[in-house]
């Protein structure tokens, strides 16, 4: 077949402008460390790419929800202490008011604070986490407890949860009645209230029953407060769990979808070698002409 200098020159156009379009990638990836920058540079490693973002998304979004079980966990555990220390101090009262030495207005002014402590009681039942009320259930927006009737006040049953992967659903909230005692039975309130009055009237008998009564409802508290321990530490788990799998998912999706700087900067020396070669062998076939070999 014979070759002709147009056929030439053609084959010369589309050699180096072979060699431009592979440079001009070669520099988009060292411009933006990423391999692929459209589906066309790698189909395959584009799926790839595209299903490791999605699961590190999720991941993300996994590794938040145990962050806030745990801030919320955090929030319950300050609270339940806080409840241990006001029951610790209603029992130091009623013990010291169960005392023959107490007169009757001694007991009254014991009395006026275990109204106190009530009232910080259901300050504690009605704790809140960014704006919701953590002891009632499913219904965050409502408070549990009211001042007046709180030992009659019922809590929503209903359990929050949060996804910490795609199977697995922890428990965040526990019930006021779990944690305080059920409503309209001697839970911690009423308690205190049953406590106050018998202070009010100096019934010695009534104010040394409630010392029992102080033991249960602190036992009950202690239960809550060891559950909300164990959810921290499994929260505190998933963490380090999810944490593991997005390290392997990045090191995965990198070796799809990442530069190696040092490989990428070589074989683009490496073109501008070919691309210099290719111009300066092209330059000399292209002067060549008919006459050159009449000479």
């Amino acid at each position: 077949m014979r070759v002709t200098n147009n056929m030439q020159s053609m084959q010369l156009l589309k050699n180096l402008n072979n060699i431009n379009t592979s440079m001009t990638k070669g520099q988009n990836q060292l411009a933006t460390g990423q391999k692929i920058n459209k589906p066309s540079d790698d189909p395959i490693g584009v799926g790839y790419q595209m299903r490791y973002d999605t699961d590190l998304a999720r991941s993300d979004q996994f590794m938040q929800n145990a962050q806030t079980g745990n801030d919320i966990l955090k929030t319950m555990d300050s609270s339940l202490s806080q409840a241990n220390d006001v029951l610790r101090r209603a029992r130091t009262l009623a013990l010291q008011a169960s005392n023959g030495t107490y007169d009757a207005e001694q007991r009254k002014a014991v009395s006026a604070e275990i109204k106190q402590l009530k009232e910080q009681l259901v300050e504690i039942g009605n704790s809140q986490y960014n704006g919701r009320y953590l002891f009632n259930g499913q219904k965050t927006d409502v408070p549990p407890y009211t001042s007046g009737n709180a030992a009659n006040d019922p809590t929503d049953q209903g359990v929050f949860s949060l996804h910490v992967s795609a199977a697995v659903a922890v428990p965040v909230s526990i019930t006021g009645e779990t944690v305080f005692g059920a409503a309209g039975t001697d839970n911690v309130f009423k308690v205190l209230d049953d406590l106050a009055n018998a202070l009010d009237n100096n019934q010695v008998a009534g104010i040394s029953a409630s010392l029992d009564k102080i033991d249960a409802v602190s036992d009950k508290i202690s239960i809550s407060w060891a559950e909300i321990g164990a959810r921290m530490n499994r929260f505190d788990l998933m963490q380090n769990r999810i944490t593991d799998n997005q390290v392997n998912l990045k090191e995965q999706r990198s070796q799809v979808a990442d530069v190696d700087f040092a490989t990428a900067i070589t074989d683009l020396k490496s073109k501008e070698n070919v691309l210099q070669a290719a111009l300066s062998t092209g330059a000399r076939i292209m002067q060549t002409s008919l006459l050159d070999f009449m000479k």
